[in-house]
């Protein structure tokens, strides 16, 4: 069992006591347990990732403007005996994970930067970048938070068009990107590593008759 680093945030919390694994991380496992097993996955994307799926060419190529550089998307997935995952843009030049975040709209987009911290942190995307800088060895991940208009086929009909559309083009594009900077820890590393071991033993425990 290995852990996508996007998923890397679940199976953080501490455990209580003398415990090696915690709840949160406990429901975790069970839903990776499912997905090898039988082939289950909970998720299957909503209107969020669907956006992002649909924007995000533009959204590296609008990362590549405002760094005065052609990027393009990476196509490689990496892994080692924790985690795996493919990050969206690397530059090995400056050993330097990109990774792009397509807001759904003006009120979920964090236009300053305290709001970026947070949302990478209750989103976990702290974590998922060390994952990737742990993968390719990088030492900085920048997540840029870009804000588009929302293509029309994927507004629901619910949704108010203008809020979606209208507001977002009146703002100029360069105000439209808020970056955040992670540097690399090795001590949040090996905590992942930890974790991640824990969570594999688990996994084996309860997979085991089914194997």
């Amino acid at each position: 069992m290995k852990v996508r680093c996007s998923s890397i945030s679940k199976f953080m919390t501490k455990p209580k006591g003398n415990n090696k694994i915690s709840e949160g991380a406990k429901t975790a496992v069970r839903e990776l347990a499912r997905f090898h097993l039988f082939g289950y996955e909970n998720f299957d994307g909503n209107k969020y990732t669907a956006k992002g799926n649909q924007l995000e060419e533009q959204a590296i190529k609008l990362s590549g403007f405002s760094r005065g550089l052609v990027l393009k998307k990476n196509s490689e997935r990496k892994e080692n005996d924790w985690v795996s995952g493919e990050c969206d843009i690397y530059v090995p030049s400056r050993k330097l994970i990109i990774d792009t975040k397509c807001s759904w709209d003006i009120g979920s987009h964090p236009f300053f930067p305290e709001e970026a911290e947070e949302k990478a942190k209750k989103s976990g995307y702290d974590y998922q970048m060390q994952g990737y800088m742990w993968l390719w060895e990088a030492e900085e991940a920048q997540i840029d938070f870009v804000l588009f208009p929302t293509p029309l086929d994927l507004i629901p009909a619910y949704e108010d068009s203008n809020k979606l559309v209208d507001l977002v083009e009146q703002i100029p594009q360069e105000k439209r990107i808020t970056t955040l900077t992670i540097k690399r820890d090795e001590k949040i590393i090996g905590e992942i590593k930890e974790r991640i071991t824990a969570a594999q033993d688990y996994f084996q425990q309860i997979a085991k008759p089914y194997l």
